[in-house]
């Protein structure tokens, strides 16, 4: 069986990691076949947004190096291992981390390159490469820092820490905790919403606020307006706004 699953569910699709038994352990084929189902999804005008799934028990404990554990320096720079998360990054549909069980490294790593993220009371964050001899390497140090601020960030990068849920959602991590037997549909339903989106909508606004993080403010804000100016010539701006003047829902074709 595939390590990862596809399904749609109306204007949703589903991806979900699928190697329980590992608990998710992130190989370069299973990343490589992640991406790949990505971008096909990203090309599919019908998905309007796309929710990652992991198992009970983990979303993903991490990166399973294999091979690579014993790679030279050099091997392990031109192996292009931690380059395939920022393949993730590409995808420019809103992609919605559904966490249940552990996110640790490597697996952290990939929710912090999803849009939204949501966790059940099981969930589990942390970074523990340091304790392992090593540091993360898909973005961990950057994103982490960005998303719960420095000290913690330091806590869980040099001192190990785990956070649960409740403490994620403190720190801003995520969004909204659900109980276990929720979390998929609470997902799918959080999807549901936000497929609601004008699709050219949805992906100006993931690049300006992915410009947020590498641009000054007055930078990010100019960056903005251009975006805001250049949708004024789409089709879904005038269906949306005649949409609204009529009280009714309106039908975005993504142009």
């Amino acid at each position: 069986m595939s390590d990862i699953l596809c399904r749609l569910e109306g204007a949703v699709a589903v991806v979900t990691l699928n190697r329980p038994q590992k608990y998710n352990a992130l190989t370069a084929d299973m990343l490589d076949e992640l991406v790949s189902t990505l971008k096909q999804l990203d090309g599919q005008p019908e998905v309007r947004a796309i929710v990652l799934l992991g198992s009970p028990k983990a979303f993903s404990a991490g990166a399973d190096t294999g091979t690579l554990a014993s790679a030279s320096a050099t091997e392990l720079w031109r192996s292009g291992f931690s380059e395939k998360w920022d393949r993730v990054g590409e995808i420019e549909k809103p992609l919605i981390a559904a966490v249940s069980g552990y996110a640790l490294g490597g697996g952290l790593e990939l929710a912090l390159l999803c849009d939204i993220i949501i966790a059940d009371e099981t969930a589990q964050f942390g970074l523990p490469e340091s304790h392992i001899g090593i540091i993360p390497g898909a973005g961990g140090t950057q994103r982490l820092v960005r998303a719960v601020g420095k000290s913690l960030a330091m806590e869980m990068l040099l001192g190990g820490r785990r956070i649960n849920a409740p403490e994620a959602i403190q720190a801003g991590l995520v969004s909204r905790i659900v109980a276990a037997e929720e979390l998929e549909q609470q997902a799918l339903a959080l999807a549901g919403q936000v497929a609601k989106a004008a699709p050219l909508a949805a992906v100006m606004i993931k690049k300006a606020v992915a410009a947020s993080y590498e641009m000054p403010l007055s930078a990010g804000v100019a960056y903005e307006r251009v975006l805001s100016a250049l949708i004024a010539d789409s089709e879904d701006r005038t269906a949306g706004l005649e949409a609204f003047k009529n009280k009714q829902r309106p039908e975005f074709k993504g142009r």
